[in-house]
């Protein structure tokens, strides 16, 4: 009952039983946590990366050992309802901004959505596919090679081959860091750190005149795709002083 109840909110199985058997046994080293649950260590390692990202555990270091805790269920709660009013302001957004080109342009204009993990491949595709340039994307947290990595990397070799130059504006969180490190290289492309160190589950990618709105919901992918001149002019613009505004990689400095 109670792991179905984290499934609801977004956990995985093996998550969900990770998360029960911290909060059942308080402090713990992670191999005492792989013994508890019968997961294999270095499984365990990898679920609590991404619990830690998801806010549903933290940890500590004593004598040089990092103990695992669960968060409490209160601040779950509070998060949650949180993230979904952050996410539905930012489908209202949208709503609006479509709202907005209504009527204007209206010949011009092209909305489509793309649904589940394949729509976000097909997005993705639809720009590779197209004589590009130039690509601007925002709002990122590296979330994208955790939930298609095979295709991501495949669509970056793509990239790199057409000679397509990017520029990307990370939020500053610990899946971007791993992104950056251990995924395919960033080759042809240049990247900053946005002042945002929170964790983001949507993305806004820019090219030519096109807008695409990306959410990385695993159990709700999705993509929004809007062609339209002044729009896409719009965001660019605001892409311009964002990256003005964010952080060059150099000058970051690690705790």
């Amino acid at each position: 009952m109670e792991e179905n109840s984290l499934l609801k909110l977004g956990l995985k199985e093996k998550e969900a039983s990770i998360y029960l058997a911290l909060l059942k046994s308080g402090p713990i080293l992670a191999n005492q946590l792989a013994k508890k649950t019968g997961q294999v260590r270095t499984t365990v390692y990898s679920q609590l990366d991404l619990l830690i990202e998801k806010g549903f555990v933290s940890y500590t270091i004593q004598s040089g050992k990092r103990f695992y805790r669960a968060a409490d269920p209160q601040k779950l709660l509070e998060e949650f309802q949180a993230k979904k009013e952050e996410e539905e302001n930012t489908l209202k957004e949208v709503v609006q901004s479509l709202k907005k080109t209504q009527g204007i342009e209206q010949s011009k204009t092209k909305v489509e959505v793309f649904e589940g993990k394949e729509g976000l491949k097909t997005a993705f595709l639809k720009f590779t596919r197209e004589q590009n340039q130039e690509l601007l994307h925002y709002g990122s947290s590296g979330i994208s090679y955790k939930i298609i990595p095979l295709f991501m990397e495949k669509w970056n070799k793509e990239r790199i081959k057409k000679k397509i130059f990017m520029k990307i504006i990370y939020n500053h969180t610990k899946i971007t860091d791993d992104r950056i490190k251990n995924g395919p290289k960033l080759l042809n492309a240049e990247y900053r750190f946005s002042p945002i160190k929170d964790f983001s589950m949507t993305g806004t990618m820019i090219y030519k005149n096109t807008v695409t709105f990306s959410i990385w919901d695993p159990e709700n992918c999705m993509a929004i795709v809007i062609e339209n001149p002044s729009i896409a002019k719009s965001y660019r613009e605001n892409f311009e002083i964002l990256w003005k505004n964010s952080i060059k990689p150099e000058k970051i400095t690690q705790a």
